[in-house]
């Protein structure tokens, strides 16, 4: 007889209550395709049905063991692995097991994804250009790059959104701010929280006119009202035309020759996420980390270990040499003198 109560239908369970919480506005819709991938893909093909009862930690070992057999990067054991930990404190908590058994796991080292810098992001910008113009044609499955993926990349480097969470914004969620005595123009995009976030994002001045030249061309093409999505509003099937974006992207990365950074690690669309933050980062006057982490829906904590990584201190020399006053520290031709208040 079939147990009643195996990992499957406890991950089936935790599918549902992620059904429920996408629907409530607490997570994005990315969420229930990417359970649904890790139970098809991952835990499936290794539990099957196997009871509840019967996984213990050394099955847990043997399971992870498996996932690195199959040549998966670190980064994807350990979202597998949280997938199998969530299922089965889920069934913990509904009285399916007594005990939950010890998750295997490896300490994860920061390992983000790489940034344009600001001559491979002119490029970038130069190419799409000249694609949109035929020159040369590049499409994925008959849906031809023109003016719209150009739109996307300059949008989510002067907005920080999440390539996830750029789909699922509509006209609705944003308002032009108007240029005042403080500053000039800019979006301020109320969008559905992401990652715990649910403050507005406040874009860069640049997103404004990207933001209206969009709009404008989906009216004319019977769109732009307030429920219809930013992008690709014709494509109602989310998923898909996040995906459409992402391969027709890489696409042009290798036309370009941009796919890979200086380390040899993959550019990718959240790559224009992390350009848009060390951007702010490299040039941005007295901008504190508080304030961009805020704008950004991520935390000061997460800035450090993943998107200022790849900063070094000689990049914000000139801050690092600066003085709050005059000093005779630098003096011509005579051997410095220490400033009063410093170390030396």
């Amino acid at each position: 007889m079939k147990p009643k109560h195996t990992f499957i239908t406890a991950a089936e369970t935790l599918i549902r209550d992620g059904e429920a919480r996408v629907r409530m506005g607490q997570n994005s819709a990315r969420l229930v395709p990417d359970y649904k991938d890790r139970l098809r893909c991952h835990c499936a093909p290794f539990f099957g049905d196997t009871p509840l009862a019967n996984i213990d930690s050394a099955m847990l070992r043997r399971f992870r063991d498996e996932l690195v057999a199959k040549g998966l990067k670190q980064a994807t054991v350990l979202v597998v692995m949280s997938f199998v930990s969530k299922t089965l404190r889920m069934a913990h908590d509904d009285g399916l097991i007594r005990q939950m058994p010890a998750i295997p796991r490896k300490g994860q080292k920061p390992s983000p994804r790489p940034a344009f810098t600001a001559a491979t992001y002119t490029k970038l910008l130069t190419t799409l250009k000249q694609v949109e113009k035929g020159k040369p044609v590049i499409a994925f499955k008959g849906n031809r790059v023109d003016w719209e993926l150009r739109a996307i990349v300059t949008f989510m480097v002067n907005t920080f959104t999440r390539p996830g969470d750029v789909f699922a914004l509509k006209n609705e969620h944003i308002i032009v701010v108007p240029e005042d005595a403080d500053g000039p123009a800019y979006l301020r995009i109320d969008a559905p929280s992401s990652k715990g976030h649910e403050a507005p994002i406040i874009s860069m001045p640049v997103a404004v006119p990207v933001y209206q030249r969009t709009i404008e061309r989906h009216r004319k093409a019977g769109f732009g009202k307030p429920d219809d999505y930013v992008f690709l509003p014709s494509k109602k099937k989310r998923a898909y035309a996040h995906e459409l974006v992402r391969r027709q992207f890489r696409l042009v990365l290798k036309h370009a020759g941009l796919l890979q950074s200086t380390k040899g690690v993959e550019h990718s669309l959240y790559s224009l996420r992390h350009t848009a933050i060390t951007l702010r980062l490299l040039h941005a006057k007295d901008l504190d980390l508080l304030t961009l982490a805020r704008t950004a829906r991520t935390s000061v904590e997460m800035i450090d270990r993943f998107y200022a990584s790849s900063l070094t201190a000689e990049l914000n020399r000139d801050k690092l040499h600066s003085f709050r006053r005059p000093t005779r520290f630098l003096t011509d031709g005579v051997s410095p003198v220490v400033a009063k208040g410093s170390c030396a």
